[in-house]
């Protein structure tokens, strides 16, 4: 487990001291997948070089397994960095030495002896798919190829932790999908915690079991995945599954705005709402996607104000989370409401995800 305490992280030039983490507090539980998501500017990659211990934090801890890795110096400082593997945004490979050779690399710095070392590359390009481009050079392989390279050399060392800086940056989707696959498979395989730096939804969507959120350098949410879905003050569960919902048909003049909050919620949860309790609703627009066994979910609906408190009692009853959307703006040419706790509406769903179409699905009525 990766414990991180009070960490700050100020840098000095001619203007002053500027403080780039001001005290962040964070928890990656063993063997978990944890993505540190924010825009650009909010700390991640500083964050990333203290945890691997390429920057010494001005303050605070990082203990692993209850050691504060953050006051080692010398040897005790080069033995803990081999727990701690680093999957960099651009693979960092050396071009002008093989596949086999790049893996190595680590081994070698380490004086680990040949037949071994062999041993090690060979089972580590194994396990990520790449031993029968083992005599291969960089630039005979694809980004995707690369960046499994980038992934076994990282693992040459048998870290306990992964790193993944934007691991999959610039990747097309299906070989990112790939890429995350791989990752998820290590850290059931290997035990491995990861800890991962991105600022793609769908990647943190697809892959994480935590999201912690940095804002201005300082941690401005964390939670379980689908607890933030739920949450829907949450703006990163709102970031996860954002909804693009039309507006109010004509007799509706109220929405409701709804989250799974049991994954097992009943699918026919909208007609229950019409045949059991005679409620009309709406769909104006939804994100539904499968997380393992489990649903995620938020919906926006539209019903008539002398029903809604009906409605809402209704629906909390079938496992979702409904509450009224109080900051409607009905000013905009398409009377869109928008709300402070979800994403601007007229935003695309996740790719990836099972949006509720306009024109379609959405704007029905029951």
């Amino acid at each position: 487990m990766i414990e991180i305490r009070d960490l700050h992280q100020a840098y000095t030039g001619r203007g002053g001291s500027v403080e780039v983490l001001k005290g962040i507090d964070l928890t990656v539980p063993e063997g978990s997948i944890t993505a540190v998501v924010g825009p650009s500017g909010a700390g991640k990659t500083t964050l990333s070089h203290c945890i691997s211990l390429l920057e010494k934090p001005t303050q605070g801890e990082i203990l692993v397994d209850g050691s504060d890795l953050s006051r080692l110096r010398g040897r005790q400082l080069r033995s803990a960095r081999r727990a701690i593997g680093t999957i960099f945004q651009h693979s960092a490979l050396l071009r002008r030495i093989t596949v086999a050779e790049n893996v190595a690399l680590p081994l070698r710095n380490l004086g680990v002896v040949h037949h071994e070392m062999q041993d090690r590359v060979a089972e580590m390009l194994d396990r990520v798919g790449l031993l029968h481009k083992a005599d291969s050079y960089p630039g005979q392989l694809s980004g995707g190829q690369k960046q499994r390279v980038g992934i076994a050399r990282a693992l040459a060392l048998r870290p306990r932790i992964l790193l993944s800086d934007e691991s999959t940056s610039g990747l097309d989707p299906d070989t990112t999908a790939q890429i995350l696959s791989l990752l998820a498979d290590l850290r059931t395989d290997l035990g491995l915690s990861i800890i991962l730096i991105t600022h793609e939804m769908d990647v943190v969507r697809n892959v994480a079991d935590q999201v912690a959120s940095l804002s201005h350098g300082r941690l401005a949410e964390y939670g379980s995945l689908p607890s933030l879905v739920a949450d829907q003050d949450s703006t990163v569960g709102g970031q996860l599954l954002p909804i693009a919902a039309l507006p109010l048909p004509a007799g509706f003049d109220t929405f409701l705005d709804l989250a799974y909050q049991d994954g097992d919620v009943d699918p026919e949860w909208f007609t229950r709402v019409a045949v059991d309790h005679q409620i009309r609703l709406a769909l104006l627009g939804g994100t539904i996607e499968a997380r393992g066994a489990t649903a995620l979910g938020r919906a926006v609906v539209g019903v008539r104000g002398e029903q809604a408190q009906r409605a809402i009692g209704a629906l909390n009853g079938l496992g979702l989370s409904a509450r009224l959307r109080s900051d409607v703006d009905r000013s905009g040419p398409t009377g869109t409401a928008i709300s402070a706790a979800s994403p601007d509406p007229t935003g695309p769903p996740p790719s990836g995800a099972t949006p509720i179409p306009a024109g379609a699905t959405a704007g029905a009525t029951a």
